[in-house]
């Protein structure tokens, strides 16, 4: 809807119902092909937010909101979902800005004209003429020095080109549309889904965001392996809280372990954090404290998985009341040892036989 409004506007042209020609190539062939390498650069380049994730980030929905339309399709990797949504939204906006110009194509006359005050028709046509090569057998869509002069527009003068001669851009601009932004759109989208579905089947191991059902035939068709629990870590460590856990939880691991050197709320759509505290992790111990309650999430996978393989790590679920830290449920404590046993090198801690 959005690329259809935004055709639309543009299209619609001015007051007499002309269309500049340099807003059309900015809208259907400059910023998609901008848009397409900053899309590449975020495959290289492991981008984990993308369009998508700035878009949930937005004071549009709420907070509670916005985390589970994240967690939406998740298979325990966030980034490539976002990736492969924000391609989703990319081509429906394509697909809407192509709609709306077959619509108006067949039930309107376009007059396409140019302006502009530094170049003249000689200088824009070599432009044009590279961008068509990718069209070069179309000969009908390919642009000539003679239709630049008889579209050129000035707005204090009468228009001098013949009507007919107006319309003739539509090829080109439908080429442009097609070359420079549904095409690569509609690539990158099989890219990203491939990814996404690769990367998923990895994590699939283990996934909360399973229907139960589809859980159960798994947990009936092969044994699911439990994490060993341990009682000890060694120290100096650091303490991320992943729970958001009141003071008095903080100061009854204290009492077990001593005090962390560091401590670090993180928490859902606040993946920077990690990438600040790389450096103050290295070759430290890591204590992740997550509430023993909520069954562990794609998100928590995500930024588990990357943390440095260097460390020790450990996950601690722990529960507790409005006043106090209480002992943890057997199945509470059976569902994260499962979690556990599909990361690597991480291992579930708890404070104590008993509390």
């Amino acid at each position: 809807m959005v690329g259809f409004l935004v055709g639309y506007g543009i299209l619609d042209g001015d007051a007499q119902g002309r269309v500049n020609l340099l807003f059309l190539l900015m809208l259907f062939a400059f910023l998609p092909v901008l848009g397409l390498i900053l899309s590449i650069a975020f495959l290289i380049t492991g981008g984990r937010k993308g369009l998508v994730g700035w878009m949930l980030e937005l004071p549009i929905l709420p907070k509670h909101l916005a985390a589970e339309v994240t967690n939406i399709g998740l298979s325990g990797r966030r980034k490539t979902w976002l990736f492969y949504q924000t391609q989703i939204v990319t081509l429906s906006f394509a697909l809407g800005g192509v709609l709306v110009y077959l619509l108006l194509l067949i039930g309107s006359d376009i007059s396409f004209v140019w302006r502009s005050t530094l170049l003249q028709a000689p200088d824009l046509y070599p432009a044009l003429n590279f961008l068509a090569a990718p069209w070069f057998f179309w000969s009908e869509a390919q642009p000539s020095l003679e239709l630049l002069q008889q579209t050129q527009d000035f707005r204090l003068s009468a228009q001098t080109a013949d009507v007919p001669v107006l319309g003739q851009w539509w090829k080109y601009i439908f080429a442009a549309q097609f070359t420079y932004n549904l095409l690569p759109r509609a690539i990158m989208l099989v890219v990203s889904r491939n990814r996404f579905l690769q990367v998923s089947f990895v994590a699939m191991e283990y996934s909360p965001l399973l229907p139960k059902s589809e859980a159960s035939l798994r947990s009936s068709s092969k044994e699911q392996s439990l994490a060993a629990v341990v009682y000890t870590i060694p120290v100096p460590y650091v303490l991320l809280d992943w729970a958001a856990a009141p003071d008095f939880c903080h100061k009854h691991i204290k009492k077990f372990f001593g005090n962390p050197t560091s401590e670090c709320k993180i928490e859902p759509l606040q993946e920077y954090k990690l990438d600040q505290l790389f450096g103050e992790l290295e070759n430290q111990v890591v204590l992740v404290l997550v509430k023993s309650w909520e069954p562990p999430l794609g998100e928590l996978w995500d930024y588990l998985s990357a943390l440095p393989d260097k460390n020790q790590k450990f996950i601690l679920p722990l529960d507790w009341d409005e006043s106090s830290v209480k002992p943890i449920r057997d199945n509470h404590l059976s569902e994260w040892r499962r979690f556990c046993v599909t990361l690597n090198d991480w291992q579930l801690l708890q404070l104590g036989e008993s509390l």
